[in-house]
Parts: structure tokens; C-alpha cells; sequence
């Protein structure tokens, strides 16, 4: 029995382990989900676009025009203060004039463009990003404004430099309201160069346009009566002339030159009479005619020497010579004889010799035609007049061609500071500076005006006029002086009072300046 019952449970167990009890499939994930956390971080909702303004019915805008440029601090680290420029137009040309203070990197500045609505901006054929691009105004620039329909522009020269803005600014505005092509101005303080710069262009040629420089040659007109003056008292000053001396009679000085019988009064012309405009000469004399600049068949087509050859023996002075002030300018061509007939050398040379004792080794006689101009020479840019003057004839009352930076040099040479040594002693500056005589703009002395009623800061100056050329030399009374030459003039009463308070304006900037 014991036997049985231990068989019956052997054949259990064996059947147990062929058929074991199935284990049940685990259920599907997707009905076991994680439950969600307390409070989940929302999924950031994506920004939406910027719907575009809808565009107006009808044609695109044909605007493009620019009316000012800003240079924002916020966007030029270089800058203290906003600039701001506005453009002008010279020669055909719209030009925009930028200043930016000494140490500002002008390889990179971003500019705003205040352009018409919906137009766009590129220079160099770059597009710009209007307040947000770096620009390079190294160099000139071409800026043009495209228009809405893209098919209308306008472009702009900009013409960038380093400097001082408020001074700039001044001449800047002097330059667009008479429409002047290039400008520039050298001041001296203490008799030492403080402020020198050339603005706009020297050649104002659309398709190949030059900047000027403050070294670029201008001709000086009447301011180089001036020049001519000093080279008369540095002859004096070395013992070889002096300003009593006859001009024409026997024996004087150009009576080589001028033989033969002279109408009355002309033989006692002395150097002083021809340096204060007082030889009785006067274009009276010879009907309103100037003997310099005319088409007068009694002067046209002679020489200089033909010309004073003329007056000599047919032209008596009205007047005897050193009573009565006329400006004459014939009288300082013949004084550019004398200087030539004392020195042994051309007036050029003489000229050139005596102004590199300034430093200045860039000063020359101008050609009358255009085409032989100095390759560093601007161009003149005539309202409406003929471009040649007898530049030949001209010669010392009128010819010479000079930078600013050569006679601010001279100025600092001639104003008695011991700064930078004078190239005329005291007692020879005394006389260029004495009132010989009155006129309506003041006196005048050898060369120069002397003082001005308008403008009481002045102790002494002159101006220049000629057919594209306007100019200004002014010797302050508190030891700041200055000179402004222009490639171009205006015909007006208040062009010469608007380039003197330009000046003016400047000298004064530059005087209360540390």
C-alpha cells in the first residue's frame, strides 16, 4: 500500500512538468499611461510674422531723395554727440559734406540716412541697412538713393574728412548758399598753425571728382598784392631798394626798361606811391578801362611791358603821385618788374625764395589756360564768365597760386610773433602795417587794408576776386589769423561779407579754443 501510493505520486509530479501552468501576457503599454505631473512647464508658443503692410493702391513711389545724414552716438562708440549733415549742390553735382571729430575711425561708421518713405539706400552698389551698416568714408563715396519702384535715384557724393565739426559747419553753410565747389582755410594762433582743412571739391568733375585739400593750389587774385608787398620790403630790408625811389624816371630803377619821354607826372611815381594804390594812375584815365583785365584794342594782345609802355607815353596820372588813393591794379604788376629788375631774378623766383624762408615751398605763378594748370591745382569754376584772365599779364597783382597751408605759414611769418621768426624785421612790419591813406573799406597800408569797420578783431587784410576765384587773408588783432580760398564766386553784394564772416566765425572758434 505504502508502494502504491508512492508511485501514484511519482507520475503526478512527471505530469506537472510537461504541462505547466501558463503565466499571463503582460498588457499593453499604451493602456498603462504615466501620469501626467501636478503642474507642467506650457510649451512656449512660437512668435508670430509680422503681417507686411499692405501696399497702397496705384504705381510705386518714384521719391528718392536724401535730406540729412545723422551719426548717432548709440551706434558710433567714437562720437560724443549726434552729427548731422544736410547735402548741397555744386557744378551738377549733389554732394554731401561730413566731418568727423579727430580719432574717429571713418573706415567703419554707421550712418542714418534720412531718405523718402519706402526708398533705399546703397553706396558703392552695396545695399545698406539704413542706421545699422558700417561704412568706409575714407574714401569718396557714391551714395544712391533707389525709390520705391526701383527704377527712380538720385545720387549724392559724399565727401568725408577729420576735423572740428562747429567750424566746419560754418563754412559748410557758406559754401552751399553761394554753390561752391571747394573750399579751403588755414588759421594760425600764436603764431603757430592751429587749424588747417580743405573742403569739398578741387575738381568737380561728375565722373572723376578730386577732394580738396588743404594743400591744393588755388590762385590768390588781388592776395597776391600782398605777397607782392613783401617781396618789395624784403628787397628793402636787404639794403638793394628802397620806398622812395623813383619808379620810371632817369635813372630809376625801370628806366632801362621804359626809355624815352614819359607824359608829365608819370616820371615821379615812387615804389610807396605804386605799393598804397596812390601813382594818380585810375581806370578814370584810361575811360573805366583796367589795362589788366580787358579786350581793349589800346591793351588786348600786348604784354605786360606793351601795356605799361602804353600808359607811359600816352596816359598822364590825374592826380600827383602820392596824394589820392585809387586802387589801380597795374601798379602791382609794375612792381613785380621792379622785383624782377632788382633781384636779378623772375618774379617767380623771387617770390619762391622769399616764401620757403616761411616754410611754404609750393607757391607759383598761374597759368591762364586750364589745361596747364599744376597737377595739384583746382579747377575754377566761372559764373557764367569767361575762364581765362591773362593770368601772364596779371603776374604780381594777381597770378600767384598758393595752398592754404603755404600762407597760413606766410601769415605766421609776418604777424611780429617770435613764435615762429618773421621773415621782415619789426621796423619793415611797422610800415606794411601804417595807414598811408583812407578808402571805404579802410585804410590801407603797403599791401593790405588796414582795419575794418565791420569787423574790429581784424588789424589788417585784403581780399581777391577773379573770374572763379574768391579770397581772403586776415591778420587778427589778438594773435589769431586766418585765410579762406575759394575755387569759385558769386557776383553778389553779400558774397564778400558772407566769405569774411565765414572767416571771421572760424578765426574766433579757433581763438577761444585752448
Amino acid at each position: 500500500m505504502k508502494r502504491f501510493f508512492i508511485l501514484m505520486l511519482a507520475a503526478c509530479l512527471t505530469l506537472w512538468q510537461c504541462n505547466p501552468i501558463p503565466t499571463p501576457e503582460p498588457e499593453p503599454d499604451d493602456q498603462h499611461q504615466v501620469e501626467p505631473d501636478p503642474d507642467p512647464e506650457p510649451e512656449p508658443e512660437p512668435e508670430p510674422e509680422p503681417e507686411p503692410e499692405p501696399e497702397p493702391p496705384g504705381p510705386k513711389s518714384e521719391e528718392c531723395t536724401l535730406t540729412a545724414v545723422r551719426f548717432y552716438p548709440s551706434s558710433n562708440q567714437s562720437l560724443t554727440q549726434t552729427l548731422l549733415y544736410v547735402p548741397m549742390v555744386t557744378q551738377g553735382i549733389r554732394m554731401l559734406p561730413v566731418t568727423f571729430p579727430e580719432g574717429c575711425d571713418m573706415s567703419s561708421m554707421v550712418a542714418a540716412f534720412d531718405i523718402s518713405k519706402k526708398a533705399r539706400v546703397r553706396i558703392g552698389g552695396q545695399e545698406i541697412v539704413n542706421g545699422l551698416t558700417a561704412i568706409d568714408f575714407t574714401k569718396l563715396q557714391t551714395l544712391t538713393v533707389v525709390a520705391q519702384d526701383g527704377e527712380h535715384t538720385t545720387d549724392y557724393l559724399i565727401v568725408a574728412r577729420r576735423g572740428d565739426p562747429v567750424i566746419d559747419q560754418r563754412i559748410y553753410s557758406f559754401m552751399s548758399a553761394y554753390y561752391l565747389p571747394g573750399v579751403a582755410v588755414g588759421i594760425t594762433k600764436g603764431g603757430k598753425m592751429a587749424y588747417l582743412a580743405g573742403y569739398g571739391l578741387a575738381e568737380a568733375d561728375p565722373t572723376a571728382p578730386v577732394a580738396c585739400t588743404e594743400n591744393h593750389l588755388f590762385r590768390l587774385a588781388s592776395v597776391s598784392k600782398t605777397l607782392t608787398a613783401i617781396c618789395i620790403l624784403s628787397l628793402c630790408q636787404d639794403g638793394k631798394l628802397n620806398l622812395e625811389d623813383k619808379v620810371f624816371a632817369p635813372g630809376a630803377v625801370l628806366s632801362a626798361l621804359y626809355p624815352g619821354d614819359h607824359k608829365p607826372l608819370a616820371d615821379e611815381i615812387r615804389i610807396i606811391d605804386l605799393l598804397t594804390h596812390r601813382s594818380g594812375w585810375n581806370y578814370s584815365c584810361t575811360g573805366g578801362t583796367d589795362p589788366v583785365f580787358t579786350g581793349d584794342s589800346r591793351f588786348a594782345g600786348k604784354s605786360l611791358k606793351g601795356r605799361v609802355d602804353y600808359m607811359l607815353k600816352n596816359v598822364s596820372p590825374a592826380s600827383a603821385p602820392g596824394t589820392y588813393y585809387s586802387y589801380y591794379n597795374l601798379g602791382y604788376c609794375i612792381l613785380g618788374q621792379v622785383v624782377e629788375q632788382v633781384s636779378g631774378k623772375s618774379y617767380e623766383a623771387c617770390l619762391q625764395e622769399i616764401a620757403a624762408k616761411a616754410g611754404a615751398n609750393d607757391v607759383w605763378l598761374s597759368k591762364t589756360a586750364r589745361s596747364k594748370k599744376r597737377e595739384n591745382e583746382c579747377i575754377y569754376y566761372p559764373k557764367g564768365e569767361s575762364y581765362d584772365n591773362n593770368m601772364e599779364v596779371a603776374s604780381a597783382c594777381g597770378a600767384v597760386a598758393a595752398s592754404a597751408a603755404d600762407m597760413a605759414r606766410i601769415l605766421a611769418a609776418v604777424d611780429y610773433d617770435a613764435t615762429t621768426p618773421d621773415i621782415l624785421e619789426k621796423q619793415w612790419l611797422d610800415k606794411m602795417y601804417t595807414n598811408y591813406t583812407s578808402s571805404g573799406r579802410g585804410g590801407y597800408g603797403l599791401g593790405c587794408w588796414v582795419g575794418h569797420n565791420a569787423f574790429p578783431g581784424w588789424a589788417d587784410w585784403h581780399t581777391g576776386s577773379l573770374t572763379g576765384t574768391a579770397t581772403l587773408w586776415v591778420r587778427g588783432n589778438s594773435g589769431t589769423s586766418g585765410i579762406i580760398l575759394c575755387n569759385s564766386r558769386v557776383y553778389k553784394d553779400t558774397f564778400d561779407l558772407a566769405m569774411m564772416s565765414a572767416l571771421d566765425e572760424a578765426i574766433s572758434l579757433v581763438q577761444e579754443k585752448n
